[in-house]
């Protein structure tokens, strides 16, 4: 009995207010990256017509080299500002979301290749919100048990974003050019094709905004009980209209760790034990003192350093294959070289993003029930360690597959984007096996860097 009751289930976890805004701001962010990557090549092509395919592949490489190298130089900087008494983690969230609500809408308007390097560098200098999110859900779920479920919803919002935004983007991309009888004629989607979405995809980074503004609580310890005009406000609005004074976060937390605490309990002598200890020594009822924060050098311990650099591997793996896939799909198909099987053959697949956005929605498709279903039960049974060692082993034949696609033979005769079934049977096998690798490695890394 005991144990089926201590069983951690999605319906047990804590704060699941707190844990939904952050679900939404990790879901928000990659509708923005993942529609990007569906009509990057396309843009950046439209914007200089006379540049080979590989000089736009070069471009995209760039352009996520820079973000991420912009993300690294200011990395350090917004995280011990998210520590800082002065700063905070809400507002490090705010100042990363407000950096990619501009960049984003900015960048459907762009008309050169500098303006898109110059707003990827500016996403990248003040975005650092998925570091932030982990720690802030590992502050919200402070207890070990329930980490597993809490930092898979982050995943699982991932896969959601991934499975919506490319079908979103390829739809909305190229308006123009795509359905000349109906917005032929449009002047606004003819001088900028690549603004609705981008516009939709700032829609979302907007309601984030609101979202964390007005309802997320700051969740490092010496900060919880600072003002918070967002809070302040939300919590007026609703003493005005239900009548009734909203609870704190912390108050909220406090009031269900009593309530289960009280459960367990047979008699009420404890408590009444406790407040007369209280009355004798009221110097127990002085508020703690703000945590010292540690020197930085003290995390970097054996084990630390260990996961930090697996991490870095990891991270670059999957940036690199992410960044490479919609690039690979997007290069039209060699017509001037000789293929000869198996080693020598180059080109790409020559598709355009209404076909790119179904090899991204496989991610998503597949991703979700796989996380939902199939993670925890295999979590249970090799453990998390064991898990991030057998699953990382994916990455090497995802980098064999891919490259086929360009050789596949396809239905519809070159410099046509590719077709068929081989060609949808290697991209479905990539997806997969991406899929099968990032759904179980990311949260088990995530949890090894929490230990």
């Amino acid at each position: 009995m005991d144990g089926k009751k201590d069983e951690v289930t999605w319906r047990s976890l804590p704060r699941k207010d707190q844990l939904a805004i952050l679900c939404f701001l990790r879901f928000a962010e990659p509708v923005v990256s993942i529609s990007l990557l569906t009509y990057l090549f396309y843009q950046l092509r439209s914007l200089d017509p006379n540049l080979d395919s590989g000089a736009v592949v070069r471009q995209v490489a760039y352009m996520q080299t820079s973000f991420m190298l912009s993300q690294c130089f200011s990395s350090m900087f917004l995280g011990r500002l998210a520590d800082s008494h002065r700063g905070g983690r809400k507002p490090v969230l705010l100042l990363g979301v407000a950096g990619s609500l501009i960049g984003c809408v900015s960048f459907g308007f762009i008309t050169n290749f500098k303006q898109a390097l110059a707003l990827r560098i500016l996403e990248g200098l003040v975005n650092g919100n998925v570091a932030t999110i982990r720690t802030m859900v590992s502050e919200v779920v402070a207890e070990k048990r329930y980490q597993p479920h809490a930092f898979l919803l982050l995943p699982i919002s991932f896969n959601v974003a991934a499975m919506f935004s490319p079908l979103m983007a390829g739809q909305l991309a190229d308006l123009a050019g795509k359905y000349p009888e109906k917005f032929g004629n449009n002047a606004f989607l003819k001088a900028w094709p690549y603004a609705p979405p981008a516009l939709l995809s700032g829609f979302f980074l907007l309601i984030a905004f609101g979202a964390v503004f007005f309802f997320l609580e700051e969740t490092l310890e010496p900060l919880k009980d600072r003002y918070d005009p967002g809070i302040a406000f939300t919590r007026k609005v609703s003493a005005m209209i239900f009548g009734r004074k909203v609870p704190s976060a912390s108050r909220v937390a406090q009031e269900e760790a009593s309530h289960e605490e009280m459960s367990r309990m047979i008699t009420d002598d404890a408590e009444a034990a406790e407040e007369r200890d209280s009355e004798e020594h009221p110097e127990s009822l002085k508020p703690a003192k703000p945590q010292r924060i540690l020197p930085l050098k003290r995390m970097f311990t054996r084990n630390m350093c260990l996961t930090l650099v697996s991490y870095a591997i990891q991270e670059y793996h999957i940036t690199t294959y992410n960044t490479l896939w919609t690039s690979f799909l997007s290069d039209p198909v060699d017509t001037k070289n000789q293929a000869r099987l198996p080693f020598f053959f180059s080109g790409g697949a020559g598709m355009k993003p209404d076909r790119i956005m179904w090899s991204l929605f496989i991610v998503g498709v597949m991703g979700l029930p796989t996380q939902l279903f199939i993670y925890p039960r295999i979590n249970r049974r090799l453990g998390t360690l064991k898990m991030w060692r057998t699953f990382m082993m994916g990455m090497p034949l995802l980098y064999f597959i891919i490259p086929y696609i360009a050789a596949a033979p396809s239905t519809k005769a070159p410099p046509a984007g590719k077709e068929g079934f081989w060609v949808w049977f290697l991209i479905v096998l990539a997806q997969v096996l991406m899929v099968g690798t990032s759904t179980f490695v990311v949260p088990a890394q995530l949890v090894l860097t929490n230990l």
